[in-house]
């Protein structure tokens, strides 16, 4: 099947240059030979299998001692700060959490986690006191950029707190019983078929701001899967919606701006860190239309390809409470 691209690849080569948050952006030179790759694969996949084991201090060797992390708008620098931020939820709101890696994509030295986090809570968490339900089950999304010792030098966490208050307030129901997802295999796939798909990604926002959103549909399978904040529909219609951020924001904000800090493909699979703004053109959640009113929201994106380079799933992570906390003046998610 010939596929048709709004962009040559040339643009997406200028894109990785010229549009990459600079605190997260890095290069490697040379460094990208088998051993690195599988020394990177390694540290990536031991995270949330240590944090699993309530080990957060195992994760201190496997960062640099200058690593910054963007934790949900909180900043953390440093190897000792990166693990007593840890500790405070792993040993405080979030005890005894099961963090399992869905998707665990490797590109270069940068790399991107779909993560299945679930549990109980144990203690206040983002301002929600402690819930007699407490259970949670959401998509947490990271992208992280290493060092040439294959070490975390920086790394960007999206949570969709929102969701997960709701859930543990007993609004959102949540199984009893922790996530059962597992690592999927990802099987490698020639340079250039990756070179497709990495095309193909960078092509959803640059189809959105050229107000040719539509164009999209054509880049997926007739009945893609779509899991977006735990809600699930499928079609290249709801496709089109999630990958240009139609849902985020309830309407109010139909002129999105689109920016890609990141575009990963690795095997089949595939990943876009993003960041939209866009003025509030109407009332949004009760909150009433607001003079000069701007919010900005990251979220991240994670695919599944077919052997024809179309999208057969994806799964959109981003925390809708960003755009309430902006709107009234108590917080908002920006990386700076």
């Amino acid at each position: 099947m010939q596929l048709h691209w709004l962009y040559p690849l040339a643009h997406l080569t200028l894109l990785a240059s010229t549009t990459m948050g600079s605190e997260t952006f890095s290069t490697c030179p040379g460094l990208y030979d088998e051993h690195y790759t599988a020394l990177v694969r390694h540290n990536f996949r031991s995270f949330h299998i240590n944090l699993s084991k309530g080990q957060y201090e195992a994760n201190g060797p496997l960062v640099s001692s200058d690593t910054f992390w963007n934790y949900d708008g909180t900043i953390f620098i440093s190897r000792k700060g990166f693990t007593t931020a840890l500790s405070s939820f792993v040993d405080s709101a979030l005890k005894g959490l099961s963090a399992v890696d869905r998707y665990n994509i490797v590109d270069g030295n940068r790399g991107a986690v779909a993560i299945r986090l679930s549990g109980k809570q144990s203690g206040p968490f983002v301002g929600l006191p402690l819930q007699t339900n407490g259970r949670y089950d959401v998509w947490e999304a990271e992208k992280v950029v290493f060092d040439e010792e294959a070490l975390v030098r920086s790394w960007v966490t999206i949570t969709p707190i929102d969701v997960m208050k709701e859930q543990m307030k007993g609004v959102i129901e949540v199984s009893g019983a922790p996530s059962n997802t597992t690592y999927g295999e990802n099987p490698q796939t020639s340079r250039q078929f990756r070179e497709c798909l990495r095309k193909t990604l960078a092509a959803f926002h640059l189809n959105a701001n050229a107000g040719n959103a539509s164009a999209n549909a054509a880049l997926a399978t007739e009945n893609v899967q779509i899991e977006e904040n735990g809600v699930f529909s499928h079609g290249r219609e709801a496709f089109v919606a999630s990958v240009t951020s139609q849902n985020a924001g309830q309407g109010a904000f139909p002129e999105k701006l689109f920016h890609d800090f990141d575009i990963l493909a690795d095997g089949k699979l595939g990943a876009v860190e993003y960041i939209w703004q866009g003025p509030q053109k109407s009332e949004y959640a009760g909150i009433a239309l607001k003079e000069n009113a701007v919010v900005r929201l990251r979220g991240m994106l994670f695919l599944e390809f077919n052997d024809e380079g179309l999208v057969e799933k994806v799964i959109s992570i981003y925390d809708e409470g960003v755009v309430r906390t902006t709107l009234t003046g108590t917080g908002g998610w920006l990386y700076t």
